[in-house]
């Protein structure tokens, strides 16, 4: 039987954080099941950076970027009516001609990624992180103007469509069932791990020391990495802050990540408050120093009003850092984390000083040990999973021409 040509598309930039590690462990792993199974993986970028950045892991990657007529292609997929000139004139997006010369079999999207409404030809697999724009309509950033709208286009059509459906919650696989009739037996669970840049680095305390002096910081500071959308939800933890304060207690706040829309209104809330000697803003940060960061903190604390799952927990998890976290998401934090109502920032403040009881730190961070070694084997079993779904394909394919 002839290898599987897997088509591996990393399409989330750099500078989104989480969307980018997530996607860089699931090729990681690719590149290990390929190498024992005799497949093979193609890995392609719209991002020049991306490409550089795998290098460092030893992947070699191809650059292809979205050319005119592909996102021609796109609009008339989004009006429905231009499929069935599509099905009578059978027209390949250059984007699909493009992986069909490579001689690909299945593309996977490590992402939601729109590109694959571009495929006439190819099967694909899709990664399907959340459904937050269902969950919580009223943000801006999943609702105004037509982004919702998109995102039922997309979710619809991909969960019922796609080969296989990655998710990384049993909850995730409920609610595209609900919503949009997917099939159960095609979704796959893979709970998300931490950065290969934060579990497999080796600490160094100068090294460390070098990334805090960089950044002006002491150790036992409160971590926030986040961009900076409303649905993050740094208002509530800047209110929480002030609420610490007026009790006498002082927190020092570091907050890292890009602009998507929502800094103005932080950095004018931390002037309103009187925040600005408490609060930090160190922007987008290196992916080499995120260990660095998260083992300098007290803990990690993340009000984010998006689930049911997140990476930072993970990550801070594995370097023993204390996690502080919404209870609406109990079901990944478990017992391994301090938990709050992410609308009341009284709450939040109360969990905040919960962390200096005696004992407490201790206590979360063996949690958070067992936390993480439960879903490393939860891991492995979805990945075990996904490559029994991966042989079936290869079985099925070889049967049709190439």
């Amino acid at each position: 039987m002839r290898a599987l040509r897997l088509a591996v598309m990393l399409e989330q930039a750099l500078e989104v954080g989480g969307g980018f590690q997530q996607p860089l462990n699931d090729l990681l792993w690719l590149r290990d099941w390929a190498a024992k199974s005799g497949n093979e993986i193609e890995v392609y970028s719209p991002y020049p950076k991306t490409i550089e950045v795998l290098k460092e892991f030893g992947v070699t990657a191809r650059l292809l970027k979205f050319g005119v007529l592909d996102y021609l292609f796109l609009f008339l997929k989004y009006c429905r009516p231009f499929d069935l000139a599509q099905i009578v004139l059978k027209w390949k997006s250059p984007f699909e001609r493009a992986l069909i010369r490579d001689g690909i079999d299945v593309v996977h999207f490590t992402s939601t990624s729109k590109r694959h409404l571009l495929l006439y030809e190819l099967p694909f697999i899709v990664t399907i992180f959340d459904g937050c724009h269902r969950d919580a309509p009223e943000f801006p950033e999943v609702r105004t103007f037509g982004e919702f709208e998109r995102r039922e286009i997309l979710f619809s059509l991909a969960s019922t469509k796609a080969a296989v459906v990655i998710v990384n919650a049993p909850d995730l696989i409920d609610d595209l069932s609900r919503r949009y009739a997917m099939e159960r037996d095609r979704a796959v669970c893979i709970p998300f791990s931490p950065s290969a840049y934060v579990s497999q680095s080796t600490p160094a305390a100068d090294e460390d020391a070098a990334v805090l002096t960089k950044y002006r910081l002491e150790p036992g500071y409160l971590f926030y990495p986040a961009q900076f959308w409303p649905h993050k939800n740094h208002m509530t933890l800047l209110a929480a802050l002030t609420r610490l304060r007026e009790r006498g207690v002082i927190e020092r706040l570091v907050l890292c990540g890009s602009d998507r829309g929502g800094r103005d209104k932080i950095d004018a809330a931390i002037q309103s408050y009187g925040l600005s000697d408490q609060v930090s803003i160190i922007g987008f940060v290196e992916s080499a120093e995120l260990g660095a960061l998260y083992r300098g903190a007290a803990a990690l604390v993340m009000p984010s009003y998006f689930g049911p799952t997140n990476l930072p927990p993970l990550e801070a998890w594995a370097v023993g850092t204390p996690v502080i976290y919404p209870e609406a998401f109990k079901v990944q934090a478990g017992d391994a984390a301090i938990l709050f109502d992410y609308d009341d920032a009284r709450s939040l403040a109360d969990a905040i000083v919960s962390l200096r009881i005696e004992g407490t730190r201790e206590r979360l961070r063996e949690a958070g040990y067992r936390r993480l070694a439960q879903f490393a084997e939860e891991t492995k079993a979805g990945q075990a999973e996904f490559a029994r779904h991966l042989e079936r394909l290869r079985r099925r394919l070889a049967l049709t021409p190439h």
